[in-house]
C-alpha cells in the first residue's frame, strides 16, 4: 500500500469534539489525519472496530465509579467494615 492512490474523506462532527481529538493526537505526537488513518488501519487489521462498543452494565458502572473517584466521592472502610459492606450488598 506504499504507492496507493490517496483520497479525501469528509466527515461532520462537533467542533469541540474535533478540537479535543486534535489535542489528544497532538499529545501523541501526531495530527488528527494520522490518528484517523491509524484507526482505519486497525479497523482493517481486526476486520471490525478496534474497540468493543458496549452497553454492558459492568462497564457503565465502572465508568461511573471512576468518575466518583475523580470527584472525591468515595467512602473509607476498615477491612472489617468493607467485608461487612460486601456481605450487606449481597442481600
Amino acid at each position: 500500500m506504499e504507492n496507493s492512490e490517496k483520497t479525501r474523506v469528509t466527515i461532520r462532527m462537533d467542533l469541540d469534539r474535533k478540537q479535543q481529538a486534535e489535542e489528544v493526537a497532538k499529545g501523541l505526537g501526531i495530527d488528527l489525519t494520522a490518528a484517523v488513518n491509524l484507526f482505519i488501519s486497525q479497523m482493517i487489521k481486526e476486520n471490525g472496530l478496534p474497540f468493543k462498543p458496549t452497553n454492558d452494565p459492568l462497564a457503565v458502572n465502572l465508568d461511573q465509579a471512576l468518575k466518583d473517584v475523580e470527584n472525591g466521592d468515595t467512602t473509607d472502610y476498615t477491612l472489617d467494615g468493607f467485608i461487612q459492606h460486601l456481605r450487606n450488598s449481597e442481600n
